[in-house]
């Protein structure tokens, strides 16, 4: 959706505060005009395109003001869609700090990669953004909108942050001291209710299905398939346990030490009591066989059983009662460590739809909505992330229609399963990695319902319509994978619900 384009002011202010970090005596007090005139350039600037046109998006640097730190962002409408006065672009511009609340332009969020963290913009009691442009969908027209947005402030002072937009992300992007420029809206800070600050979260399967791991930065979730561990209805760890419990150490060995609990579950085949025995007498076994893995002076097990009473899909069709038949582990520390992906192994078969080089791409049509060329012509290691930008350029003659838009979703749900929303039809694809698939940060934003909300650290809305010639851009981070120099990225979702490819071989730069 996005191109980007840096300017030397901020290339410049980059450099200046490193020198200034190791100047032998502190630099003198900038004089105000100075300070007022450095928030005022415009340091970076982003064309965004979808919804049938193209808005350029001027960047201020941040500025810090105490405890926050406020972005100002010029939009204008360089390409209007066809016999359209403006763009209405909710669908990629806003996104909810708390659930239930869109805000406008909030998809603008920073993240703190020393901290692992991600800042979405603050709210008042009422869940309205604080900054100009309150309203809860934005309009961007020829003349320049000016939408200013805070954020919480990280506790380190000379901490670098990275700005994401729509289709692009910007790292160690300029902080300035001084005065934000100026809005026709008071910048009332005095109603902040909300800044939240998210730890980033990711995720990751092995490909069988037998294990697939959570990490956050203050537990560690591990859930383990009931059915490769044990047979039917069995305490008895299968053949194949050794292998999976070995991973399960491999895992808990990059941690710090803490306390693990394991806890067994079941499906609601057979009654509560014997389905309650079944499951503690499995997290037994399996805490048996891991205390003779690992040290356990540093890990502290604490086996338990829920029998059918937490499911994590609903008991109606075999498949489902699979998921639930589980042993789950969470390790509970104070530190936060990486998870290592093996980048080495078979590439397993992809027959759901078309492979081709990432830079080369595939060909899809999508409908009313024109036919796509779907590529990644590149992927970017960036701080401690795999930012990859997935461009869907329109190749037919057909015009952007309202209400028609192409889809590159994997499907209509969050991939943690049940008790997990995210937003309808989120960016989601994967990266598989050796034998493992690698799904996008995310976070939760709190509880709707009886399910957690869970948002994206890229892009959060796989939809958009373009024009002939026109390309869309999504963004999708994912958590480093260090040995890896090239990358294969998918969808894993159902045809009927997303769209389904494959594209390997994208270098990494």
């Amino acid at each position: 959706m996005s191109r980007a384009k840096r300017s030397a002011y901020g290339a410049a202010l980059a450099l200046a505060l490193v020198l200034t970090g190791c100047a032998a005596a502190p630099a003198p007090d900038p004089d105000p005009t100075d300070a007022d005139a450095a928030t005022d350039e415009v340091v970076e600037t982003i064309t965004v395109t979808g919804s049938g046109g193209e808005i350029e998006v001027a960047l201020h640097p941040l500025v810090r003001i105490d405890d926050h730190l406020v972005l100002t962002a010029d939009l204008t409408a360089v390409e209007l869609p066809e016999g359209k006065d403006a763009i209405l672009p909710s669908g990629w511009f806003d996104l909810e700090t708390i659930p239930g609340v869109p805000v406008a332009g909030g998809a603008l969020r920073l993240i703190d990669p020393a901290a692992g963290s991600i800042h979405l913009p603050a709210v008042d009691a009422a869940g309205a953004p604080v900054g100009s442009v309150v309203k809860r969908s934005l309009q961007v027209t020829a003349e320049p909108l000016r939408l200013q947005r805070v954020f919480a402030a990280p506790e380190e002072a000379d901490a670098a942050m990275g700005l994401v937009l729509p289709g692009a992300y910007l790292d160690a992007f300029p902080i300035v001291d001084g005065q934000p420029p100026e809005t026709e809206d008071d910048l009332a800070l005095d109603d902040i209710d909300q800044a939240p600050i998210v730890p980033l979260q990711s995720t990751t399967r092995e490909l069988d299905g037998a294990v697939q791991v959570t990490q956050s930065s203050e537990t560690l979730q591990i859930s383990l398939s009931g059915d490769v561990l044990f047979a039917f209805g069995s305490a008895e760890l299968s053949a194949d346990a050794a292998t999976i419990l070995g991973s399960v150490v491999e895992t808990l060995g990059t941690r710090e030490a803490g306390v693990v609990d394991i806890v067994g579950h079941t499906d609601d085949v057979g009654d509560d009591a014997s389905n309650q025995a079944l499951s503690e007498a499995r997290a037994a076994v399996v805490a048996d066989a891991l205390g003779s893995l690992l040290e356990t002076d540093d890990f502290e097990l604490r086996p338990s059983g829920r029998g059918e009473s937490e499911p994590v899909a609903a008991n109606d069709s075999d498949a489902n009662r699979q998921l639930n038949r589980r042993v789950s582990l969470t390790l509970t520390t104070t530190q936060v460590s990486e998870t290592e992906v093996a980048a080495d192994g078979q590439l397993p078969p992809f027959e759901d739809g078309p492979v081709a080089p990432g830079p080369d791409g595939v060909a899809l049509d999508m409908g009313a909505a024109g036919t796509f060329q779907i590529a990644v012509p590149s992927a970017r290691r960036v701080d401690g992330m795999l930012a990859v930008v997935v461009e869907a350029t329109r190749t037919d003659d057909g015009a952007y229609r309202l209400g028609t838009v192409a889809n590159l979703s994997p499907g209509p749900w969050s991939y943690r399963g049940a008790g997990a929303d995210a937003r309808l039809y989120p960016f989601a694809p994967r990266l598989v990695v050796g034998t493992s698939a690698v799904y996008p940060l995310d976070y939760p934003i709190g509880a709707e319902g009886s399910n957690i909300q869970w948002r994206l650290a890229g892009q959060t809305d796989a939809r958009d319509g373009a024009s002939s010639g026109q390309t869309l851009r999504f963004l999708a981070l994912f958590p480093d994978v260090p040995d890896a120099d090239a990358l294969t990225l998918e969808t894993d979702g159902g045809a009927a619900w997303g769209t389904i490819y494959r594209l390997t071989d994208i270098p990494i730069e």
